[in-house]
């Protein structure tokens, strides 16, 4: 799925697929918000390295019931 097919998924009634999609969205940008903060200078490298650690665990953690973000740490 990308971008362009929400408005049909959302016309077909698949609201859970546009979710997924939203909520890898949200994890992406994230981790490249960490990177961005790490860069400026207002996260420590021990800082990014822990929040990342942190979103790992969340997705090997939820892995069973959020199975669209398994690919953004390589487990599928």
């Amino acid at each position: 799925m990308t971008g362009a097919d929400v408005e049909q998924f959302c016309r077909d009634g698949r609201i859970r697929e546009i979710a997924d999609y939203c909520e890898t969205d949200v994890v992406n940008i994230y981790r490249v918000w960490l990177r961005y903060e790490l860069f400026r200078g207002r996260l420590t490298d021990a800082g990014f390295r822990a929040s990342e650690a942190k979103v790992v665990e969340f997705i090997k953690a939820h892995g069973n019931t959020k199975r669209h973000l398994a690919g953004l740490i390589g487990l599928t």
